[in-house]
């Protein structure tokens, strides 16, 4: 039994190395959740499959270490933060986009205790760290031949390959760039038990070279600069730490170098302030860079407000939109107007689980570089052993400070993790007794366990998945339609904020089409008024949900079409909804349409100036307001919000013609 167990749990463990190729196109965001569902499949059975190997086994119990004891410190104050935060459901589930939630860390955490007392020989390391740069590897040649032109899955993966995204393709490859580094260095012919580890040498450096190339052709920046950053801090420590006295005098003069080198910047940036401080402005005023030191400003707003342990793993979204800016709609700002993340580790932590998430955070990698110090000088790791996994987490927390991590980068830093936490002395040692009685007994309810976490966690929300597919891709307005709608709502509470507010975008994009009117009208009305009762239940569950509070009003403005009287709820929504999001313009542009179909003019037009007063360097709130205006058919209001309009910037005239319902000089000729 204990043998087919550590089977399993090894094959399992192997095999959830590939979940960054995983990609379907069947499910509710093809590059997320089924790598998400993957990882979830494959670190259920290692879990379980551990807990009954407790029940055979004594010498596989938990190793209880220092780095074990950090990394549940911080998974508790996830659940604290989660819990009184101010949405438990949301922080819990996560949503189908991210599906980085309790339920996910609870699995990491759950991975990474199996991998700390099972992974225990420098061979098995060996081996994962091979299996993952060997995916890693293939992941970087379908990256550059794609960058070729070359497409080899059907959906847009935005310079990511099956990774979804360029920046998040970086954080991966930037793991196994260092992964591929320390095969290289550990592949040792005399000690290895392969006989062919001058082959694995050559492949390790051949990997090197690829993943190395990949991150170079990809648009992430951040990890590119990240790696030679950390290759630099590997081969400073292999210097500084080498035996030979001249290699580490080499090392230690790169160190004294390198220090110099920084206060000769310093000195040169203040004799040279005003250059310096001119491209520094140029940076951050770009439209890439200001939304993101917007975002770190309102989780310090945020911070204010929670200080100790934040608003809730996963609700950075409401943190967004209660402290937003509106200069998110002008142009200096860039395009993003909805953002669920602070793209910076530091003020997403704070923001989400305040200054303890923070400091429990930092601690484990306090606790990593204390294990590798600590076992080095007891002379039980190699030097390469501490240069790569000292220079790897500071890369990989450095680039952090410009994005955030999905679950192929989280399944990577738990790899980190549980190698680290192998290495380190178990500070508590269980019973050695191996009788356990009852063991049938423990077995079932441990069978029993894995039936039950497998269907709610897993199938249920797979199937979810599938159904808002089914439910987007059939006829509009059918019985079939309806009923995979009922379905997707019904079956699990992953990602339901998410899947009502997709569904309802879905049935008022519907209702703008030409072909409407041959759609029975009681469909529609039973579909728009389904929609708004399951957007209204997310609401009462989480009243600071300003997005749904939003999206509900505009719902209800869709609805006054088939119906006069929801007029109403589409006004007592919208009013909620600046009270929620004061600085928001869509609400007033919003607002402002329903008071047009009161034929409440004027009222439509204050609100319209208010979106422009918010900022006026916003072209659509001038839009919507030359809009609102021609409704009044007075020409001199008219005229002089064009005139406003223009005088702010006249690159506007174009977008004002259309506006007015004026030819463009294209479209004459």
């Amino acid at each position: 039994m204990e043998k087919l167990l550590l089977k399993i749990i090894r094959f399992f463990v192997c095999l959830s190395l590939f979940t960054p190729l995983i990609v379907s196109d069947k499910l509710f965001f093809p590059y997320v959740s089924p790598k998400s569902i993957f990882f979830l499949i494959c670190s259920e059975v290692v879990i379980f499959s551990y807990l009954l190997l407790n029940l055979y086994s004594s010498k596989y119990r938990p190793k209880i270490n220092l780095l074990s004891l950090t990394v549940f410190l911080f998974l508790v104050i996830l659940i604290l933060s989660s819990y009184l935060g101010i949405d438990f459901e949301n922080s819990f589930w996560s949503k189908y986009e991210r599906m980085t939630g309790l339920l996910a860390f609870f699995h990491f955490f759950g991975f990474f205790l199996v991998l700390i007392s099972v992974f225990k020989k420098r061979e098995d390391w060996l081996k994962i760290f091979g299996i993952s740069v060997s995916v890693a590897v293939m992941i970087s040649i379908c990256s550059i031949i794609e960058k070729m032109g070359v497409s080899f899955i059907g959906v847009n993966s935005r310079g990511g390959f099956t990774l979804g995204n360029s920046s998040f393709l970086g954080t991966y490859l930037l793991f196994n760039f260092f992964f591929a580094l320390y095969l290289f260095f550990k592949t040792n012919p005399e000690k290895f038990q392969f006989n062919y580890s001058k082959v694995l040498n050559f492949l390790s450096l051949l990997s090197i070279g690829l993943i190395g190339l990949a991150l170079w052709f990809s648009e992430a920046r951040a990890a590119l600069f990240c790696t030679f950053g950390g290759l630099f801090i590997f081969f400073i420590l292999c210097l500084s730490f080498s035996k030979k006295k001249i290699l580490k005098y080499i090392g230690i003069f790169t160190i004294i170098i390198g220090i110099i080198a920084v206060l000769y910047v310093v000195f040169l940036s203040f004799n040279n302030s005003a250059l310096i401080e001119e491209k520094i402005l140029e940076h951050v005023n770009s439209s890439a860079v200001r939304p993101r030191f917007a975002t770190y400003d309102m989780s310090l707003q945020a911070l204010r407000e929670r200080p100790f342990l934040g608003w809730g793993l996963g609700n950075f979204g409401t943190i967004f939109t209660k402290y937003f800016s509106s200069e998110f709609f002008t142009e200096a700002f860039g395009a993003d107007i909805w953002y669920d993340k602070a793209h910076n580790i530091i003020f997403d932590t704070l923001g989400e689980s305040g200054l303890f998430g923070l400091l429990s955070y930092i601690f484990i990698f306090m606790c990593i570089f204390y294990v590798l110090w600590k076992e080095y000088f007891k002379e039980k790791i190699d030097v390469w052993t501490i240069a790569v996994f000292s220079a790897l987490p500071i890369a990989y927390f450095v680039q952090n400070l410009t994005v955030f991590d999905m679950i192929s980068s989280y399944l990577m830093w738990f790899l980190v993790l549980g190698f680290i936490g192998s290495i380190d002395e178990p500070i508590i040692i269980f019973s050695e007794e191996k009788n356990i009685r009852f063991k049938p007994f423990f077995s079932l309810v441990i069978l029993l366990s894995f039936g039950f976490s497998f269907f709610f966690f897993i199938v249920q929300p797979a199937r979810k998945g599938s159904f808002v597919i089914k439910a987007a891709s059939s006829t509009p307005f059918s019985d079939e339609r309806f009923s995979a709608y009922q379905k997707a709502v019904s079956i699990s509470p992953l990602g339901q904020d998410q899947v009502r507010e997709f569904l309802a975008d879905s049935t008022v994009k519907f209702t703008e089409h030409e072909n409407i009117s041959k759609v029975p009208e009681e469909n529609v009305i039973r579909e728009l008024d389904f929609v708004c009762k399951e957007i209204e239940k997310s609401i009462e569950r989480n009243p600071l949900n300003y997005r749904l509070v939003l999206k509900l009003g505009k719902v209800y403005n869709t609805y006054f079409r088939f119906d006069k009287s929801k007029v109403t709820e589409a006004e007592e929504f919208l009013e909620r909804a600046i009270e929620l999001s004061p600085n928001n313009q869509q609400t007033y542009w919003s607002l402002a349409q329903t008071k047009l179909f009161q034929n409440k003019i004027y009222e439509a037009l204050a609100l319209s100036e208010k979106a422009v007063e918010l900022e006026p360097n916003a072209e659509r709130s001038h839009l919507v307001l030359i809009q609102v205006a021609r409704t009044t058919g007075d020409f001199n209001i008219i005229k002089e919000k064009v005139e406003n309009a223009l005088a702010i910037n006249s690159a506007w005239a174009e977008d004002i013609k259309a506006a007015l319902g004026i030819p463009s000089e294209e479209s004459t000729e």
